[in-house]
């Protein structure tokens, strides 16, 4: 059984687990307060089409939480060291909401060593109520630590654990914010990879989300995928008619 490793990059450490073989190569990116683990279901599929390295996104997981603030360059950068560290020159993203963000953000910085996108549940920007409650979060996490980040997010009844360092997940709570006065939308016509957009119409991030995605990468290029009665986790929920899209969309793609 392959096990995680911690690598270094500049002063933090970020926790990935790589399998499979391949000369495709895939990297998930998950969303805020999950962890690799939340790929669980999706990378078997992924591993029958090349070599897979799932991490966990600074401050969460096992990686380890730098000084902040933190920007969506950062963590694109954190992405182009984890691909340095595998030895891989390109690679596909696969993000998950805020790791969608983030993939976006690595194929706007560093072009060259991003294959391909497949986007899942994400979006581009954020109005100023999403912006206030991102920093309620925030908020809470400075006093309360990762129970009271729970409350926030997930409801005041909830029993949802998240893994992580409090401190590190406001920084990155943070950098989401940021999407109401830089949002990133405005810069998509400039990736030039193709993309592969996912998206489940009872999302609550709402599929308009994507659309707007949609409309703002390169015509030609991008597809998207809508999944009646699906919501935010598609990795989770519909792993395999994600896998399928997937699996489509390499071959459309020549990828």
């Amino acid at each position: 059984m392959v096990e995680p490793r911690r690598i270094r990059v500049a002063a933090h450490q970020i926790n990935i687990l790589s399998t499979s073989t391949g000369d495709r190569h895939f990297t998930c990116l998950h969303g805020l307060c999950d962890t690799l683990a939340i790929w669980n279901r999706l990378s078997p599929a992924l591993e029958a089409c090349g070599r897979v390295t799932r991490l966990d996104q600074r401050g969460h997981g096992l990686s380890s939480s730098p000084r902040g603030p933190y920007s969506r360059a950062d963590l694109a950068d954190d992405v182009a060291a984890v691909l340095d560290a595998e030895g891989v020159a390109e690679s596909i993203l696969v993000g998950h909401s805020m790791g969608g963000i983030v993939a976006m953000e690595a194929a706007l910085r560093h072009p060259h060593r991003v294959a391909g996108l497949v986007l899942i549940g994400t979006t581009g920007a954020c109005s100023q109520k999403i912006a206030d409650w991102y920093e309620r979060i925030a908020v809470a996490g400075e006093r309360g630590g990762i129970s009271a980040l729970s409350r926030a997010i997930y409801g005041a009844k909830s029993e949802r654990e998240i893994s992580g360092d409090a401190q590190g997940i406001v920084h990155m709570t943070r950098m989401l914010k940021s999407l109401h006065t830089d949002p990133l939308t405005d810069r998509l016509g400039g990736i030039r990879c193709p993309a592969l957009l996912a998206v489940g119409e009872k999302d609550p991030m709402g599929p308009k989300a994507s659309e707007i995605l949609f409309s703002a990468l390169p015509h030609g290029r991008t597809e998207i995928l809508r999944l009646p009665e699906k919501g935010h986790w598609l990795q989770v929920d519909s792993a395999g008619s994600l896998a399928v899209a997937i699996q489509g969309w390499l071959g459309e793609s020549e990828l």
